[in-house]
């Protein structure tokens, strides 16, 4: 599929593709027989109006809300150009609007670099996309929640669910019952912000099982260009708990893990396996106590 292709996945959802030189995530439309809901604001005014061109030239309802997946830069930096009644869970309000306060000069993107409160690959794709930023202006989410909202658009209803997980704690999916649709933002990324990416048996099991309580036909992805069907979805979801339950019973002996996921597959493995292993592996280190990681 070619990058920033605009889609249409049902009677009642848009959403335009990703792209991978500036880190675009996908933005998503729900339209409703009154009104429009906006999955994510984009990671600049650009990528935001670039949107919403393309959706003004579809048949939809005018768009009244906007939905934050969840607090990281390359979705809400956009989000005064889209300028709507915008949903967020609490926890992406409290740190949108602290972004909202920081200075995003190069000078204190490195400084934040060096200090461990932002990561290299973001710093360097807020300049690609981002090379002026003296008057970028970043709107926090105005409609907070902890649990989930179901908004009506008009003969047909949306679902903003607070799902967590690792890549992010705020993190929640937008479901919509009548198209079996679902946004899944990047929940099921591995946590890029302390220290080396990696996943949790805990969290990413407890969000899988949360996830799989849903009818849903196709799942989209942020920075994934194609749907996953249902059936790719529960192939994914079993690969994680095969990999965290064998990591879990095994324990930090790589090589040993890697060769029980080969048998347990019963297929030679690819860099992702190796590179999914090696993010488990990382998450139980983190998760066990200090004495037990020195012993």
């Amino acid at each position: 599929m070619q990058q920033h292709e605009f889609n249409q996945i049902s009677p009642h959802i848009f959403w335009l593709s990703p792209a991978q030189e500036t880190d675009r995530p996908i933005l998503g439309a729900i339209s409703g027989k009154h009104s429009t809901l906006i999955v994510d604001a984009g990671n600049s005014p650009a990528h935001a109006r670039h949107f919403l061109e393309k959706l003004s030239r579809v048949a939809t309802a005018p768009p009244k809300y906007l939905a934050l997946t969840h607090w990281h830069w390359d979705h809400v930096f956009g989000s005064a150009t889209i300028d709507l009644p915008t949903f967020g869970h609490i926890e992406t309000k409290r740190i949108v609007t602290e972004m909202a306060k920081l200075d995003w000069s190069d000078a204190a993107l490195d400084r934040r670099v060096e200090q461990g409160a932002e990561i290299a690959f973001c710093r360097d794709m807020i300049k690609a996309e981002l090379p002026d930023r003296r008057n970028l202006a970043i709107k926090p989410p105005n409609m907070a929640f902890t649990g989930q909202v179901e908004i009506d658009l008009g003969e047909t209803r949306c679902q903003i669910v607070h799902v967590g997980g690792d890549h992010s704690p705020d993190s929640t999916v937008v479901y919509v019952p009548d198209d079996k649709i679902m946004f899944l933002g990047d929940c099921l990324s591995p946590d890029l912000y302390h220290g080396e990416r990696h996943y949790t048996s805990r969290k990413i099991f407890q969000l899988l099982d949360q996830l799989s309580r849903y009818d849903v036909k196709f799942y989209l992805e942020a920075h994934n260009p194609d749907p996953l069907t249902r059936a790719e979805m529960m192939e994914l979801a079993a690969l994680f708990k095969t990999i965290g339950r064998l990591v879990e019973q095994i324990g930090p002996m790589r090589a040993e893990v890697l060769r029980a996921l080969e048998q347990s597959l019963d297929t030679p493995l690819d860099q992702d396996h190796r590179e999914m292993v090696d993010q488990f592996l990382v998450g139980l280190a983190k998760s066990q106590p200090a004495h037990t990681q020195q012993d």
